[in-house]
């Protein structure tokens, strides 16, 4: 089944002077929202997957993290542990750009979960942080880049028109790695 697009927007930190994720964390509604650097989003696929496991996760309370937006990042950057999470794919100081990311709300039917997604409000929500902190959007889609890859420790032969494939292997790992009951 296509997913449809994952609520994430892209934005220009180049010029932020202050501590970015505190005032991000002072302006976003709640915890369902979250800052992620630019290279950990391959893909629309690897996204919904992370955000399938971590509501999983939370909804059963076998979470390792103690908020759905650090379950979401632990799962993102393919690890067990938080703090090694924050380090693959939080956003650090000497980056020029990250993804702002909307966890959506989820809706169960026969025992699964399904996004309530609303990409307009998801949308107006994004367009009200970025001005209270004075940032700016960019256009961008997730895309698997070497950077991203390496990054985030996933190691793959070779970048070619075949990316569907490294998606569906970057989802098995994440399956396989996190086995969530």
């Amino acid at each position: 089944m296509e997913m449809p697009p994952f609520p994430c927007f892209m934005v220009d930190v180049s010029n932020y002077e202050s501590d970015l994720i505190s005032d991000f964390l002072a302006e976003r509604p709640n915890q369902n929202w979250l800052m992620m650097a630019d290279y950990a989003a391959l893909s629309n696929h690897q996204l919904w997957t992370a955000w399938l496991f971590s509501q999983r996760a939370f909804a059963s309370g076998k979470s390792l993290a103690r908020s759905i937006d650090a379950e979401f990042l632990r799962y993102i950057a393919g690890t067990h542990h938080v703090s090694e999470a924050f380090k693959k794919a939080g956003l650090q100081k000497s980056h020029n750009k990250a993804w702002i990311v909307n966890l959506p709300e989820y809706q169960e039917n026969e025992g699964e979960k399904y996004p309530v997604l609303d990409l307009e409000h998801s949308q107006g929500v994004f367009t009200k942080i970025v001005e209270k902190l004075g940032i700016n959007p960019v256009e961008g889609s997730p895309t698997i880049t070497r950077h991203g890859l390496d990054k985030l420790g996933i190691k793959v032969p070779e970048i070619n028109d075949d990316t569907e494939d490294i998606i569906n292997w970057f989802c098995d790992f994440i399956r396989l790695k996190f086995i969530v009951n």
